[in-house]
């Protein structure tokens, strides 16, 4: 028995500066040099990539600058990776090539739309961000989706990267490039879909989701939707869409009227021998207090 522990402690001993040399997630042994990290946010903060193609065409991500070039040199093992939307990127040899340092989309599609992160993976599990794209595909063939007058419903905007990545940015839709749709502004770091509680006649149109910097002013468009709501109905139809709505409040109510209308007519009748002669309370004959 002492033999088996003498023997994994020697193991764990001789494995050990391996461990050390090769280093672990959030290992200080490959630290990201302070004057390329500050090389890299600056590019990142002077950048502005904000594509906008139709279906079918050719487009190109490329995320190669001074900084990355920089990056690559002092870590010679260095790879890139692409994240779309929160998710590894799928590359397809027919469509989607994965160069080094660019990604092109030989026939872009609207599901190609959304953000994209450009990351060096500079050291095992260490990655950097170096890039932000927004990309915005517009379909030949738009898929409409119809909603009910009054009707509630969401969209994925998909503007966390580019919220995380540029400070004071916040994002909105835009319909038929006119009009926001919503008062007030989200934060463009939310991933939760944005939703809309009361559909009414006057946002059908296309729907655009634009991130805007507050203080730059440069605008990111990561989603696009065709929008239909249908005419505002006559006011039975109204009447009925509100009943619908509101069944449980309205059952609520009235079991309260009616509750309140038994009361009121219990209390006048147990109050109606308490009055005076002319009917009044004021008149009533004092009751004399029982004898104990």
């Amino acid at each position: 028995m002492a033999s088996v522990v003498i023997f994994i402690l020697a193991s764990l001993l001789c494995f050990l500066p391996l461990y050390l040399k090769v280093g672990v997630r959030g290992s200080n042994q490959f630290p990201f040099p302070k004057d390329l990290d500050k090389l890299v946010d600056d590019s990142i903060i002077d950048s502005h990539n904000a594509l906008r193609t139709s279906e079918g065409t050719e487009v190109t991500l490329d995320c190669r600058n001074n900084a990355t070039k920089k990056v690559m040199k002092n870590f010679l093992q260095a790879t890139y990776r692409w994240i779309h939307n929160g998710m590894h990127l799928k590359f397809d040899e027919d469509r989607v090539l994965n160069l080094t340092g660019r990604v092109v989309f030989l026939e872009a599609k609207a599901g190609d739309s959304g953000s994209y992160l450009c990351q060096i993976e500079y050291a095992p599990f260490l990655m950097k961000t170096v890039a932000a794209f927004s990309l915005l595909v517009i379909p030949n063939n738009i898929l409409v989706q119809t909603y009910k007058y009054g009707a509630r419903f969401c969209l994925q905007c998909n503007s966390d990267a580019i919220g995380h990545l540029y400070l004071y940015t916040s994002r909105n839709w835009i319909i038929n490039d006119l009009y926001y749709a919503l008062k007030k502004d989200i934060s463009a770091k939310s991933v939760e879909v944005d939703c809309i509680d009361f559909a009414l006649s006057k946002m059908s149109g296309d729907w655009t989701c634009v991130t805007t910097q507050e203080y730059t002013k440069k605008q990111w468009s990561t989603a696009f939707y065709r929008i239909i709501v249908d005419d505002e109905p006559p006011f039975t139809a109204k009447l009925a869409i509100f009943l619908k709505d509101n069944i449980l409040h309205l059952i609520v109510l009235m079991v309260g009227i009616v509750l309140f209308v038994v009361s009121y007519i219990v209390a006048k009748k147990r109050g109606k021998f308490a009055r005076g002669p002319d009917g009044s309370i004021e008149n009533a004959p004092l009751v004399p207090e029982p004898k104990l």
